[in-house]
């Protein structure tokens, strides 16, 4: 199977081929260049979250080779946290995973084991309060545009917290822009939100 990996980050690349070349199964092919055939073969793409142009590539990426990939793996910048599924083919490995464990959970991704690929379930209001803030609402606007009071919007971070099982916002962020990649807001007529893009747990 072949592997696309990418990052703007020498030592992430160079760590990642090391990684790879005690794998014989798996094939280091370059990030942005397909040959007729290899568009065709199951693929593992490995998306360094931090970098830059990240989005563009993950959209890229899922848009022309969506059938051939076997996983999209997004390296998460972050605290070490255990591999999250975020949908049917993405999955968020922190960074700070260690380089044995890695080995490991390359040779499951490759056999494909449908335990791994399992998404975090969220309730309606989860989801709703989870895309609210990841465009930057306070918890006072959600709370007045889906009907909650205010300790319920706040109650809802610790628990999308625990159920991705990660430690940070930062990693509640990139969560968010796998997810709701394709989702737009309804336009409302609510009062002040903060800068798109951060997270507003107020």
């Amino acid at each position: 199977m072949d592997v696309r990996i990418y990052s703007k980050c020498n030592f992430t690349t160079v760590g990642l081929r090391e990684i790879l070349s005690s794998m014989p199964m798996l094939t280091v092919r370059p990030v942005n260049r397909f040959t007729l055939q290899q568009g065709k073969k199951k693929c593992i793409f490995i998306i360094d979250g931090s970098s830059e142009g990240f989005e563009e590539y993950y959209e890229s990426i899922r848009t022309h080779f969506y059938n051939v990939a076997s996983a999209f793996l997004i390296i998460n910048n972050s605290p070490l946290h255990f591999p999250v599924c975020i949908d049917e083919k993405t999955i968020l490995v922190s960074k700070a995973t260690s380089i044995d464990y890695f080995y490991k959970f390359l040779g499951v991704v490759h056999q494909h084991d449908k335990r791994l690929f399992c998404p975090v379930r969220l309730s309606k209001s989860e989801y709703v309060v989870f895309k609210y803030w990841s465009a930057g609402c306070t918890a006072e606007s959600i709370a007045y545009m889906i009907g909650l009071n205010k300790k319920s919007v706040l109650n809802s971070k610790s628990r999308l917290l625990n159920k991705y099982g990660v430690q940070d916002k930062n990693s509640l962020l990139l969560i968010a822009k796998i997810l709701f990649r394709d989702s737009t807001l309804e336009e409302r007529d609510v009062s002040p939100h903060p800068l798109v893009g951060q997270l507003s747990f107020r």
